[in-house]
């Protein structure tokens, strides 16, 4: 599809390349080339000058290979050995298929740079690596970081108010803002996209390449053998090339069932929970009883204080490229890494990404509904009525009307939404939709913002194509880019701790077994995530997989909110989201003050804000530093 560029920046062309990049490693390119090469970025082939390469890279976060006049970059977590990446690579080079290359196991970013000016781009299935983009003065400017690419186009200091408005009151809704980010005029690679770039005809050209469209035809047996099958596959393959290997070990199925995975070729394999005693979260009795289920296992306790708790801290090391909501809890991540880092560091295996593939959200029974599926509809209505004290002809009218609402309806709805925002929270039975209605934290925003969202929803509205996937399927594609964006920001945070955390889950292979079965196929009200248990059954302890519970943290939001209160006040009254029209801070602390009362609060939205605030904020001091 045509890419929309937007308003090229306001920098000269001489500018296009500044001598000053962004901290953080990062793989950058302006093509066509430019006349210099800004420092400290080397190039990545001595005789290409298109890409250039700069930062603390982990060692294999960067992978290369070439043939004849074609070259190749993967960023992230390619795991194929050199052997196949050349083989590959000399067959695309003879018969143009270089979609074949993004079938590597691991996850990773794919950068192809053909002889005669062409470059391609694609993104992995999860959106774990993106790569952003601009024009300008004539030339594409691309990065691993949306901020390179800020900078070396002159877009540094130029937010875009309505994505980040979108971000804080609208994230299951990507909808929105398509392609745009936080900064204006810089543009993201979505999940499974493709960007060819042809210098010689001045083109460029997005469109998907990794479809993950569930396949109904497919058998649920051969689905939990792939399944199975890719994760071994990826933890045995990272444990085989990494120096070294830790894990999380909640309790919980998936970074248990990992760790699990983990021991049968790692021994011993130092597993971390982490519990705070004045705010438990109920993961530590779980996490004890598993890991006597294997001697490979060295169950590591993390102990939680009150310099750990959310929103101890809200400071950066150095600015998070996008804003990362997980900034209210940086004191508990940090404390975690620290832990992780005495251990040695090195390759650190995650969960992040199981809930997003493996729970089926409430909104495919808006699927069961359109397939009218009457047995199943009644069957799961009555369950999860019972299961959540709710009426289970609500639940059956909520799914009969999800399926006859269409896309483009549910955009109007939320435009209407914006402009009157719910007084209460989003209930359960409100999540059977295309995505959960704003909440409380809409009324945040400042009118004028309301009515641009409000606006951008209708204008949306009128652009849905009628192809899209079902309700059920798109909440789950959803979760699963938020995940993998999650976990990109986890691994910035780490990487001054020297822990590189990495997510089986997100794996190119995991993702398209996991996303074959139709959405309803993954749902089972009297079973947590009944494919992971087919998928893993007998190779690990049945005791995991039959945990039906989560850790939950919300006594640590509140205690950590209580205790920064003063300090998220002042900062909060101060925040430059309101220097630029996006919302009403007095709104905002008195949500804040209804949370210190023990009143119910919308955590997920403030957490976002923060972290915009703290993203903007750390825009501010590195303007002032140059």
């Amino acid at each position: 599809m045509p890419v929309n560029h937007g308003a090229a920046g306001p920098a000269p062309d001489s500018g296009i390349l500044t001598p000053r990049l962004p901290s953080g490693p990062a793989i950058a390119g302006v093509l066509p080339p430019g006349p210099r090469l800004p420092a400290p970025a080397t190039q990545v082939w001595p005789a290409d000058p298109r890409l250039w390469s700069w930062g603390p890279w982990h060692s294999g976060e960067v992978r290369t290979a070439a043939h004849a006049q074609v070259r190749v970059v993967a960023v992230g977590q390619c795991l194929a050995d050199s052997t196949r990446m050349r083989e590959d690579l000399k067959r695309s080079a003879g018969d143009g298929d270089w979609e074949r290359l993004t079938r590597w196991p691991g996850a990773y970013l794919l950068l192809v740079l053909e002889q005669g000016g062409c470059f391609t781009a694609y993104a992995d299935p999860a959106g774990q690596f993106p790569l952003y983009y601009a024009r300008h003065n004539g030339r594409t400017v691309i990065s691993t970081r949306a901020t390179t690419v800020a900078v070396l186009t002159g877009r540094e200091e130029s937010p875009d108010t309505l994505a980040l408005a979108a971000h804080i009151v609208c994230p299951a809704v990507p909808e929105l803002v398509g392609t745009r980010t936080s900064f204006a005029g810089v543009h993201r690679l979505g999940p499974g996209e493709a960007l060819r770039v042809d210098s010689a005809t001045d083109t460029l050209t997005r469109s998907a390449y990794a479809s993950l469209t569930p396949d109904g035809d497919a058998c649920m047996e051969d689905i939990a053998a792939r399944l199975r099958t890719s994760l071994k596959q990826a933890v045995a393959v990272r444990a085989r090339d990494a120096a070294r290997i830790t894990c999380d070990f909640s309790g919980g199925m998936d970074s248990t069932s990992l760790a699990f995975l983990a021991a049968d070729v790692v021994d011993p394999l130092d597993a971390f929970v982490y519990h705070h005693r004045a705010a438990p979260a109920g993961d530590l009795q779980h996490a004890q009883r598993h890991a006597r289920e294997a001697s490979a296992i060295r169950l590591r306790l993390t102990q939680g204080g009150i310099a750990s708790l959310p929103y101890a801290t809200l400071s950066a090391r150095y600015p998070a490229d996008q804003p990362d909501p997980s900034t209210a809890v940086v004191a508990r991540l940090r404390l975690r890494l620290t832990h992780i880092a005495s251990r040695g560091g090195g390759v650190h295996l995650t969960g992040e990404g199981g809930d997003a593939l493996l729970t089926a959200p409430p909104s495919y029974l808006g699927e069961v509904a359109g397939y009218r599926t009457v047995r199943r509809l009644t069957h799961d209505a009555l369950a999860l009525g019972r299961l959540r004290r709710v009426s289970p002809a609500r639940v059956a009218y909520q799914a009969v009307r999800l399926a006859r609402t269409p896309l483009d309806r549910a955009l109007h709805d939320l435009a209407a939404r914006l402009e009157r925002p719910l007084p209460h929270p989003p209930q359960w039975l409100d999540a059977i939709g295309w995505w959960p209605a704003p909440g409380p934290e809409a009324s945040w925003l400042t009118p004028r913002a309301r009515r641009e969202l409000a606006e951008l929803a209708a204008e949306r509205a009128r652009q849905v194509r009628g192809d899209e996937p079902g309700p059920g399927t798109r909440a789950a594609l959803c979760e699963l880019r938020s995940s993998a964006s999650l976990h990109s920001q986890l691994v910035d945070v780490a990487r001054p701790f020297g822990v590189w955390p990495q997510a089986p889950f997100l794996d190119g292979d995991v993702v398209r077994a996991c996303m074959s079965p139709p959405t309803p196929w993954k749902a089972d009200p009297f079973s947590v995530k009944p494919l992971l248990g087919a998928a893993l059954a007998g190779a690990v302890p049945d005791v995991v997989l039959s945990r039906r519970t989560k850790g939950a943290y919300a006594a640590e939001d509140y205690l950590g909110v209580r205790r920064a209160a003063a300090d998220l006040r002042v900062r909060l009254a101060r925040s430059p989201l309101a220097d630029l029209g996006i919302v009403e801070p007095a709104r905002v602390i008195a949500a804040l003050d209804g949370a210190v009362h023990g009143l119910a609060a919308p955590f997920p939205a403030l957490n976002r804000l923060l972290g915009v605030d703290v993203w903007l904020g750390g825009r501010r001091a590195a303007g002032e530093a140059r």
